[in-house]
């Protein structure tokens, strides 16, 4: 795999402008089409051996036919928004210099997409056939939680389609991202944190601000969000946290590391250790209720009627839409707060961490990232492969590359870009991923 080669279609799918919105009337699907035309310009091998199936608006599988056993290769074409005014190189540009490849998506995730076309157009190059079916899922609407991924599922569903494997965006490599263990960690999801926005409604007297009530709405309003945020979820451990810690304690030695080893025995005091820790490690343990939006009267002097404020919950595996409702209820019934369901779902099954796919992931990251570390973790995030959950026991939320905390924040945010050699690494890893397949 050129770098050369690797870095210009990475820069020219970059260019394509797909970016969705929750608001579907300001997308340009002749873009999204451009962007279709070009793979089958650029990936002749890929588009004459694979059969493309279109699903939905926006739903790509390609199919490339081996042997009984099958599994799923997943990324997503579309992309956030981005205000070129906040940005120090145009978004879309797609600009290569200063070792990196500059723009909306090169980390989220057309570098996978480009990655996977361009590791299969090299094997094919060379001849090679699978031993598994290879099923290439590419959703056009990941970032607006569309039906995509979830038309592509049931269509493979429909046909008795049950993967092996499923592999899709998640975790990335971090090489100090576990406090005690002084080795890179390829952190791959197993499970997923239900994400749910809720709205929470407290009602009041309407009138003029000249002659308020001893509690306003906004105010009462105030009073259950700081309720919310005195009361937290309790930490504890679920069956991924289990898989992240002995993962984890095999790596260390001393009191922290045999309790982490024998953590079944020992849950509630690592929950508590975790959730000292704070940060990442906090969330991994608990259900999360962040209060992100409020909404009051209109005017200074106006009493509102009734306030409202958005709630984002991260739902640990335990805890449902319903139970976490009810608890915010009690935790605010003082106030007459009232809650709607807006969006989201509750968390995803566990994957299994073991057997061949498993190992194969392992050697693979060995392979490419010598003496790094394959660690299961709960994502507090969403993917597209939380539907497959349901025909497959092993969906793995993986992002195949080094990446920095301040790497990770640009994904949604300023100057989004991927560094060169990271990319380089990543087409390896799916070189080396494929080879085994």
């Amino acid at each position: 795999m050129k770098k050369e080669t690797l870095c210009q279609h990475l820069s020219e799918i970059i260019q394509f402008e797909t970016v969705t919105y929750f608001d579907r009337s300001l997308e340009d699907q002749s873009i999204f089409e451009a962007l279709i035309a070009y793979l089958k310009k650029t990936y002749p091998l890929v588009h004459e051996k694979t059969t493309l199936t279109r699903i939905g608006q926006r739903g790509l599988l390609y199919t490339l036919p081996g042997g009984s056993r099958s599994c799923v290769l997943m990324a997503h074409y579309d992309v956030v928004p981005a205000v070129r005014e906040d940005w120090s190189d145009e978004p879309f540009s797609g600009r290569i210099g200063d070792g990196m490849v500059f723009g909306r998506g090169t980390l989220d995730t057309k570098s996978s997409f480009c990655c996977i076309f361009e590791a299969l157009e090299e094997h094919l190059a060379q001849g090679k056939t699978f031993e598994h079916t290879l099923y290439l899922a590419f959703s056009g609407e990941e970032e607006i939680e569309g039906p995509a991924a979830e038309e592509i599922m049931q269509y493979l569903k429909d046909k008795g389609v049950r993967p092996e494997f499923v592999l899709d965006e998640g975790g990335a490599i971090f090489e100090n991202g576990i406090p005690g263990v002084n080795k890179a960690a390829a952190m791959v999801g197993v499970a997923e944190k239900g994400v749910v926005n809720m709205k929470m409604t407290v009602k009041g007297r309407q009138g003029h601000a000249s002659v308020p009530p001893k509690h306003t709405a906004a105010g009462k309003l105030a009073a259950a969000c700081a309720a919310l945020e005195k009361h937290p979820f309790g930490p504890r451990l679920t069956d991924a946290n289990v898989m992240m810690f002995q993962a984890v304690g095999r790596q260390r030695g001393g009191l922290i590391g045999f309790l982490f080893r024998h953590v079944n025995l020992y849950r509630l005091p690592v929950a508590l250790l975790a959730s000292y820790l704070g940060g990442t490690f906090n969330a991994m343990v608990r259900t999360t209720a962040a209060v992100t939006m409020l909404q009051g009267s209109e005017s200074y002097n106006i009493l509102p009627k009734e306030a409202e404020a958005g709630i984002n919950l991260r739902l640990l595996r335990g805890d449902t839409i319903e139970s976490a409702t009810a608890r915010m209820a009690r935790i605010t019934a003082r106030w007459g707060a009232e809650f709607t369901y807006v969006s989201g779902s509750n968390p995803s099954p566990v994957s299994r961490a073991d057997g061949e796919p498993w190992t194969h992931l392992e050697k693979t990251v060995a392979t490419v990232w010598p003496g790094t570390i394959t660690v299961p973790y709960t994502m507090n995030g969403g993917t597209d492969s939380r539907v497959w959950h349901e025909i497959c026991d092993r969906v793995y939320k993986f992002t195949p590359m080094v990446m920095t905390r301040e790497e990770t924040a640009t994904a949604h945010g300023i100057d989004e870009k991927i560094r060169i050699e990271a990319l380089e690494e990543m087409g390896r890893f799916f070189l080396t991923f494929l080879a085994g397949l």
